[in-house]
Order: C-alpha cells, then structure tokens, then sequence
C-alpha cells in the first residue's frame, strides 16, 4: 500500500462522469492513460512530480498539489469537498450599529 502513495481525493471529470482519484499511483496512470490531449506546462510538471513520488524522491502531498493544478489547467477538476458546516455562532459586530452623528 505505500507504494501507492495515498492522498485525499481528487475528483476529476473523464467523459461526462466523475473520477476519484486517491493515490500518486492512480494519478500517475491516469495522466499517462487517460489524459487529455492537449498538454500545458503543469500537466507536464505533474507527470515528472508524480514520477518522482513513485520513486520516493517527494511525498504523497506534494504530488497530489501538482495533480490538481494540472486538472485545473486542463479544466477536468471540480471541487467535492462541501464546505465546513457553520459555527452558530455571530461574529463580533453582530447586532452593533454605527453611532449617528447629530451635528
């Protein structure tokens, strides 16, 4: 399993449906394999960083970051992660009104 090299979830678009990717490993194939056509400066990046994960040269983070700059660059990757629930709580000038200057 550490060959792998496991990050957070990317989501990613592949013919219309969403794809998680969960590893430097599935992320390096998917870029080889499965990649779309047009190839930009990051995508290139990522494949060398993705490379070097594999190898044991960098961690799983930082090769998760160089993914999804490449699927942003190549307008495949969407946001999954809701945002953080609220807190309840008001901020600090809640319910305060600016004092009215009678003059």
């Amino acid at each position: 399993m550490e060959d792998y090299r496991p990050f957070k979830i990317v989501s990613v678009l592949r013919n219309g449906s969403a794809m998680g990717i969960t590893s430097a490993y599935d992320a390096a194939v998917y870029m080889l394999e499965k990649w779309p056509d047009e190839d930009g400066p990051k995508a290139k990046l990522a494949r060398q960083i993705l490379l070097n994960c594999l190898a044991g040269d960098c961690s799983a983070a930082v090769a998760r970051v160089a993914f999804v700059e490449a699927a942003k660059e190549a307008g495949i990757f969407f946001e999954t992660t809701p945002p953080p629930p609220p807190t309840g709580k008001m901020g600090p000038r809640w319910g305060k009104r600016k004092p009215v200057r009678t003059s």
